[in-house]
């Protein structure tokens, strides 16, 4: 895990998260049918939109990468990328987050909103001082067909021309762990490295619900690590609801978190929730959802 100034992995949490999870969490009133889901997406298009993805390589444990080593590398590597064709970008953007309101306000069931397409990945992989790359881990999968494998052999191609091994003689280490991160959207402000772009493309937005949780939500627990000190608590939590209801444990990520206690008591809280996908005229889409959660020792 890393602290509050950058992402928390819970790439070893989300296994046992995901055992937690009901096996078939389904929408509450929403039954889409493939036969007219089609036409009724199509007409649920307000405009079009130009989607950016960029590229983040950070080192992960927590060292700086030298800019220019940084740019060869993902030059190697976005050199060697060729997306999905088509590029189909199943999952849509998040409405805003509540993150100071114990009670957030919530739109009535009925109210509709555009949300555009996102992308969004995350892949470990380290390179040896032989210039091999080590297994390609993705811990947080993107959910676009073939874009993950079509990243992981991008890696691999960088290895395949030798750039990899610049990397560690340049650093003089057996071993350099490395963060490939892809996102569409606003440039994030966690990592303070300048992205490089992988493709500008245009694609639909739709008017949908979005997905929101439904039933009594679970109160999240005080974690015994931070009784001692007693302090108060938040964590954000970013995870994709797919289009039955169901919160995709592998795509969750902490966006931030007071401790890595707080984060995992978030999580496990997360796992008990239910959703509402989003959806149109009973046509469900993936959606990301950003969730908060407020710890208190106070009455």
């Amino acid at each position: 895990m890393r602290t509050r100034s950058g992402p928390i992995g819970l790439a070893a949490a989300a296994v046992a998260l995901a055992c937690m999870l009901p096996s078939a969490t389904r929408a509450q009133g929403v039954t889409p049918s493939s036969q007219s889901c089609d036409s009724i997406l199509r007409a649920a298009r307000v405009d079009s939109v130009a989607v950016g993805a960029r590229a983040y390589l950070i080192r992960r444990d927590g060292e700086i990468l030298p800019p220019r080593l940084r740019s060869l590398l993902l030059e190697s590597i976005l050199s060697n990328f060729t997306a999905p064709q088509p590029l189909v970008l199943p999952v849509f953007s998040p409405g805003p987050a509540p993150l100071r309101m114990l009670r957030p306000e919530r739109l009535a069931d009925d109210s509709v909103s555009s949300r555009e397409p996102v992308l969004y990945g995350v892949y470990d992989f380290s390179i040896l001082r032989s210039g091999a790359v080590t297994r390609i881990i993705t811990t947080v999968p993107t959910m676009t067909p073939e874009f993950d494998a079509r990243v992981a052999a991008a890696i691999n191609g960088m290895a395949a021309d030798s750039t990899a091994a610049v990397a560690t003689r340049a650093l003089d280490a057996d071993a350099v762990a490395l963060e490939l991160r892809i996102s569409t959207g606003p440039e994030d402000s966690r990592f303070r490295v300048p992205p490089a772009t992988i493709f500008t493309a245009t694609f639909p937005r739709l008017r949908f619900v979005d997905a929101m949780p439904v039933g009594m939500k679970p109160v999240p627990e005080y974690p015994d690590d931070e009784r001692d000190e007693g302090r108060d608590g938040e964590a954000l939590l970013r995870v994709v609801i797919d289009a039955r209801g169901g919160a995709v444990i592998p795509t969750m990520e902490v966006v931030h978190a007071t401790s890595p206690a707080f984060a995992l008591a978030a999580a496990h809280t997360l796992a008990r929730y239910h959703f509402t996908p989003a959806h149109v005229a009973g046509c469900a889409v993936p959606q990301v959802i950003e969730i908060p959660f407020w710890f208190s020792l106070r009455p």
